[in-house]
């Protein structure tokens, strides 16, 4: 049986009043790949025991998940942990924004490409907007900056936002952005294309504080691939 929202509430209560924990919970979400005990225990210079105690309160909490791998010697599989799989939402007072999410999102796809092109053109101006109005660190980077400096501000907002991303410098200038947790969640596993077009517009528009910038699809929906635009003349600083 499923649990209710009190018993929810109060597991993640539990699993998240230690500050240690809070920190632990961070170090994994960030690391993008699955993290041992012993990782957890010499990054926090904790006991083994304690690491451990730590992980599985986070677990049992709902915010981390297990996998058991065996080593390249085989003998006895070792736990890992990892983000959990399942969206946590809690609200106070209970909310369902993702129902309404839903709803909408499915009136939008029974529209024309029409419409989804001038949702990415408006989800542009508002990612611009809200980065000035939140003092985006990219606000502060000169649009001749070289692509380093803008990477560096990118990730730094990415965090600000509270967005769980691992962002690097490619070749060429090419900034690559992973977003280890999608901010629009379940509703975008039911429509990964289209969200993500408009996830898209959402960062073109925050760069354009730095910048003309175009933001593409990478290797996965995902991935974002930044370039900048140098021929543009539109959609100036």
């Amino acid at each position: 049986m499923a649990a209710t929202y009190k018993e929810r509430l109060a597991e993640v209560s539990a699993a998240l009043a230690d500050p240690t924990r809070r920190e632990i919970m961070d170090y994994v979400s960030a690391s993008g790949t699955p993290i041992s005990v012993r990782e957890v225990a010499q990054a926090f210079g904790l006991h083994a025991n304690a690491a451990r105690l730590h992980l599985d309160k986070l677990v049992k909490g709902g915010l981390l998940r297990v996998v058991r791998m065996r080593g390249k010697r085989g003998g006895r599989p070792a736990s890992l942990y990892l983000p959990a799989d399942e969206e946590l939402e809690l609200h106070l007072p209970p909310r369902h924004y993702r129902l309404l999410a839903e709803i909408l999102v499915e009136a939008l796809c029974a529209t024309g490409e029409e419409t989804w092109e001038r949702l990415r053109d408006h989800s542009y101006w508002r990612g611009r907007q809200e980065g000035m109005n939140a003092s985006s660190p990219l606000a502060r980077v000169s649009p001749r900056a070289e692509a380093e400096e803008v990477a560096r501000a990118w990730g730094d907002d990415l965090e600000k936002r509270g967005l769980r991303t691992r962002v690097r410098l490619l070749e060429r200038g090419i900034i690559e952005a992973t977003f280890l947790a999608c901010p629009f969640g379940e509703v975008s596993k039911r429509y990964p294309g289209r969200l993500c077009s408009v996830h898209r517009g959402l960062e073109e528009g925050v760069l354009s504080l730095a910048g003309r910038w175009t933001v593409e699809r990478g290797e996965q929906d995902c991935v974002f691939l930044a370039r900048k635009d140098e021929a543009s003349q539109g959609r100036d600083r």
